[in-house]
């Protein structure tokens, strides 16, 4: 269902206004931007990136329920990775090479989320001829549990709403 690699079609969509003429200027001159997303009446906040499809044909990322500044932090760390070095993140494996003492696992986002999170992504891929790829970085709570595990605090599930399939095992211990 969704894209591996991006099309020869796609076209930067028109810009509508002064600030989207930025944001393409600055996805054009660094290969990707980050987008934060104010949370309100009990939804978290978000982050999420646009560029890395278009420019490396690795799935754009959101993380949700982190302040933006760590949040964007995270995704800068990510996109060294995935840009400098080359390195793409899987679904379904666990890293430690974001934040220091920070594990994090990506889990496919499922398209019925799309619209809800990705809005600019939308917009920006609006001329692929089918949907692109992105992934969800998951944080565990305090105690280095993830959503899925048990004994994972439930204070946290509703900052961190899970927008795909968690992993088959709930003990996934699949490190990169």
């Amino acid at each position: 269902m969704f894209l591996d690699e991006m099309p020869g079609t796609f076209r930067y969509p028109a810009p509508e206004d002064a600030q989207d003429k930025d944001l393409l200027a600055d996805i054009q001159r660094k290969g990707w931007h980050h987008f934060a997303v104010a949370g309100g009446d009990g939804q978290p906040g978000f982050t999420f990136s646009v560029g890395h499809f278009l420019n490396l044909n690795h799935p754009e990322l959101i993380v949700l329920g982190l302040k933006d500044s760590l949040a964007s932090r995270l995704l800068d760390s990510a996109a060294v990775r995935i840009r400098g070095l080359n390195k793409p993140y899987q679904p379904y494996r666990l890293y430690n090479d974001i934040a220091d003492g920070l594990e994090v696992m990506f889990l496919p986002v499922a398209f019925p989320h799309y619209k809800e999170y990705l809005g600019f992504a939308n917009w920006f891929y609006q001329s692929l001829p089918a949907p692109y790829p992105a992934l969800q970085m998951v944080w565990p709570d305090t105690k280095g549990v993830f959503p899925w595990q048990p004994g994972y605090d439930a204070r946290f599930h509703r900052a961190q709403p899970l927008l795909g399939v968690p992993p088959a095992s709930p003990l996934t211990q699949n490190r990169r």
